[in-house]
């Protein structure tokens, strides 16, 4: 897969995150339930729950997961480059030395082979205590250059039984995504 590391990221990134993601303000008033029921139920969610938390954590509540498959799919109906970036802080890639806070340019079906190989063969490998040495970050945003859409593949999975069954395919099959349409 070709990748081509753009120069404006910092601008990019900012774009990105006035687009996608909720302020503090917009989150506590879009979120208000939910906190206070996380807050009764000795969970509170603070300011600094939200400094610290992924950004797909602060993504509207009205955008659907979806199973990795379903996002998968979105992107490959995609054609040309699309842009994508990890959390702030992060590499894009395991042992790259470039990348932190970086935005990346790909193919959009490239990509979306690649993010799908890295996940399934790093549980593949995990159960050998083994790992990809230039796999692709775990939360990777996925977005069209006019910001229209994105694609969020988060590290999270929706089977819990499967982790702790240790069924690798099982657990890999189950990864959550957000898909931000319009």
């Amino acid at each position: 897969m070709e990748i081509k590391y753009l120069d404006n990221a910092s601008g990019i990134r900012e774009a990105f995150l006035r687009r996608f993601v909720l302020t503090w303000e917009a989150f506590q008033a879009r979120c208000g339930d939910w906190m206070r029921k996380m807050s009764e139920s000795g969970h509170p969610i603070t300011r600094q729950w939200y400094d610290r938390s992924f950004l797909w954590d602060k993504m509207s509540p009205e955008y659907p997961w979806v199973s990795m498959k379903e996002a998968l799919d979105f992107l490959r109906e995609r054609s040309g480059k699309l842009r994508f970036m990890t959390e702030t802080g992060n590499k894009l890639f395991r042992n790259e030395e470039k990348s932190v806070d970086s935005v990346a340019e790909a193919d959009a079906r490239a990509l979306a082979d690649r993010i799908e190989r890295d996940w399934f063969e790093s549980y593949r490998l995990a159960e050998q205590f083994m790992f990809i040495p230039n796999q692709i970050a775990d939360d990777v945003y996925v977005f069209d250059p006019s910001l229209k859409w994105c694609a969020v593949f988060t590290h999270e999975t929706s089977d819990r039984e499967a982790e702790r069954n240790e069924d690798a395919r099982k657990t890999a099959e189950s990864r959550l995504c957000i898909l931000c349409k319009g």
